[in-house]
């Protein structure tokens, strides 16, 4: 495999505060360039930052998302019906807020669940207006991006449980249980030190999800 220096990027993964720390860090050098290091990166459309927070991901993604609110206030006025207006929502720009949901969900904040919910209620009312959140999704049969992107992850989950996953070793081994017990997990439950790392999408799942 050949790499590109001049597109290729460096991210640390770091926690520290203090961001002094790269400067004592060499560079990585592809044919004798120095590769650019950057504080945030995107993979397969997903914006990594390098404290492992979201606040880059999630602006970009509600920012992304409103761009296209515009598309569903032109169609109201074209005088779409507004069935189909839902429609266009839940396929143009509800994706969007959920795209890769299984690998930032878990550690997401509440704030920021917040800020992504917003660009529903906007869509939402703009279809319906004059009418409540709650007493819209029950009209048209839907729920909040919170309760989605769980039940996202809960099915991503049980994908995983199968044994020809390519995720699957990231599981610990199964129970053997012999008695009757309380806890009936499938997978026992991670000793975790450190909320992060509890909210990670597995160590999540084994949680909540069995």
């Amino acid at each position: 495999m050949n790499i590109n220096s001049e597109k290729s990027k460096e991210i640390i993964i770091s926690f520290a505060q203090d961001g002094n720390f790269r400067s004592t860090i060499p560079n990585i050098k592809i044919d004798g360039r120095d590769i650019a290091q950057v504080c945030h990166a995107k993979l397969l459309g997903v914006t990594i930052s390098q404290d492992l927070t979201w606040n880059k991901y999630v602006g970009n993604i509600v920012k992304k998302a409103g761009k296209r609110l515009y598309m569903l206030y032109q169609l109201k006025r074209a005088g779409i019906t507004q069935k189909d207006l839902v429609s266009v929502y839940v396929s143009v720009v509800r994706p969007v807020l959920e795209y890769a949901c299984p690998v930032w969900h878990t550690n997401l904040p509440q704030y920021f669940s917040d800020n992504i919910e917003v660009i529903q209620k906007r869509a939402l009312k703009c279809i319906f207006p004059g009418l409540g959140y709650a007493e819209i999704l029950r009209r048209v049969n839907l729920d909040t991006l919170n309760v989605r992107r769980d039940s996202i992850c809960q099915k991503y989950f049980d994908k995983i449980k199968v044994g020809t996953h390519r995720l699957n070793y990231l599981l610990p081994d199964k129970r053997h249980i012999k008695y009757n017990v309380r806890q009936q997990n499938v997978y026992p439950l991670p000793v975790t030190r450190t909320n992060r790392f509890r909210n990670s999408f597995i160590p999540w799942a084994l949680y909540n999800c069995q």
